[in-house]
């Protein structure tokens, strides 16, 4: 069918889906109070799904946790609240490693960060290109400052109150910096780059006790925060000592919400009470979503173990190194290295593929495929494909859109010869609730 019918067709189903939802949406903006709203087509062949394989031996499902199983970045989240609380436990030297080296999966270690420019977004606020290399001079100086000054991050040293601190131009100018690192890597080099990088200078030096207060605190001060656009920008005044960056010019906002998603908590529940274990499968630390999805007080309730995420090593003291944990044949946890885990302990342990596995970005791309087959993509093993795939519908292109493209076929069809099912969910970016419609409705600014 050509595209153009395609998107007339779907169109039509969705604002039938709307209609049928009006009252919904006035309650929500009236009241903000949420209900469940799975989009009608998706909920039912998910049902159907459970059914066929309620009880059944070997069954589980695999989801992604950022923007899939809950609204927002749990990591990123964590990042902004370290920055906002300087909450870090290495000394200069440590922090200037940590900035620039990644964890690679081809030699099993660390590698330095390229050289080469950031993508002409990243460019400084005059035009000028960017590298590791400035960046990394100008947030080393900030850290090194804010590490003699703060009596937070050097309580024997340091004179200065947070409140004070938070005042330096050193501090505006680590903050701003930091977060225009963390997205220009995303955007110019590898994701797992970044993946591996925003661990290596947020999470060495804590134990995993010590890093968990914190992650609850972080997640509990998103949950509360309003969800709108946040800038950051490096102060003018700094110029001479550095490069002046401005993440406004590059669109480099931050949403400074998470919220959980209670159609998930409440799908995870009716999975798990039908005999169909339920893991999460995530590019964030494995600590980090282990504290969110398994505390009772956020509604998931999955157990202890059933997290597969980044990995870091530990010293003899048991704190976080700036080092991935390759150990086990455990790849890095984002792309490939999802569909290589899962491939790697779960499919042995269950001897089968997942029945469902859901995602919402390129990052759950290859366990969506190389598990069951779609888009002509070969499977990672020998086992039955996947029989369902759940899309959050984040209005994204790329690989994911391909996968987005696959659903609305079969939506529009009726029928499909592709390996599995495809499913949409679309939701309120502003808001984090979902709305019942394949369709999601752009953030509001």
């Amino acid at each position: 069918m050509h595209s153009n019918s395609r998107s007339k067709i779907l169109n039509i189903v969705i604002i039938l889906f709307l209609f049928s939802s009006l009252s919904y949406a006035e309650s929500l903006g009236a009241k903000n109070k949420h209900v469940d709203s799975w989009a009608a087509n998706s909920k039912a062949l998910i049902d159907k799904m459970i059914e066929e394989n309620s009880a059944a031996k070997g069954a589980y499902a695999v989801f992604d946790w950022d923007n899939t199983s809950i609204f927002g970045d749990v990591e990123e989240t964590l990042f902004l609240y370290q920055l906002d609380n300087l909450l870090f436990r290495m000394t200069p030297e440590e922090f200037k490693y940590s900035f620039t080296h990644y964890a690679d999966d081809k030699t099993l270690g660390n590698l330095e960060i390229p050289n080469d420019s950031f993508a002409k977004l990243y460019n400084d606020a005059e035009g000028h290109t960017v590298n590791i290399s400035l960046i990394a001079k100008d947030c080393c100086d900030d850290f090194e400052f804010l590490y003699a000054n703060s009596n937070r991050m050097n309580p024997k040293k340091g004179k200065m109150s947070i409140d004070e601190i938070k005042q330096s131009e050193q501090y505006l100018d680590f903050k701003a910096k930091m977060w225009f690192t963390y997205n220009a890597i995303y955007n110019s080099f590898n994701v797992n780059m970044a993946y591996s990088w925003i661990l290596y200078v947020t999470a060495p030096g804590f134990t995993e006790k010590e890093y968990k207060k914190i992650i609850a605190k972080a997640i509990d001060n998103g949950m509360k925060s309003e969800s709108k656009k946040l800038f950051f920008e490096s102060p003018f005044a700094l110029k001479g000592k550095g490069i002046k960056i401005s993440n406004t010019c590059s669109g480099n906002y931050y949403k400074n919400a998470i919220r959980t998603t209670s159609e998930i908590s409440g799908l995870f529940d009716k999975l798990m009470k039908n005999k169909i274990q339920v893991y999460i499968c995530t590019a964030s630390l494995q600590q980090v979503v282990e504290t969110f999805a398994t505390e009772k007080k956020y509604g998931y309730n999955l157990p202890l173990g059933h997290v597969l995420g980044m990995r870091l090593k530990k010293d003899a003291n048991g704190k976080y190194l700036s080092q991935y944990d390759f150990s086990g044949n455990y790849m890095v946890n984002g792309f490939k290295g999802k569909s290589f885990n899962i491939n790697n302990i779960l499919v042995p342990k269950y001897n089968s593929n997942p029945v469902m596995v859901g995602g919402d970005s390129d990052g759950d791309y290859y366990m969506m495929t190389e598990l069951s087959g779609l888009n002509a993509v070969k499977m990672i093993n020998n086992y039955s494909p996947v029989q369902l795939v759940l899309v959050i519908n984040r209005n994204k292109k790329g690989m994911i859109g391909q996968i987005c493209s696959i659903a609305e076929d079969q939506m529009l069809s009726g029928k499909s010869s592709a390996p599995a099912k495809v499913v949409l969910q679309g939701r309120d970016e502003t808001t984090g609730y979902w709305i019942p419609t394949e369709k999601t409705a752009a953030f509001q600014h």
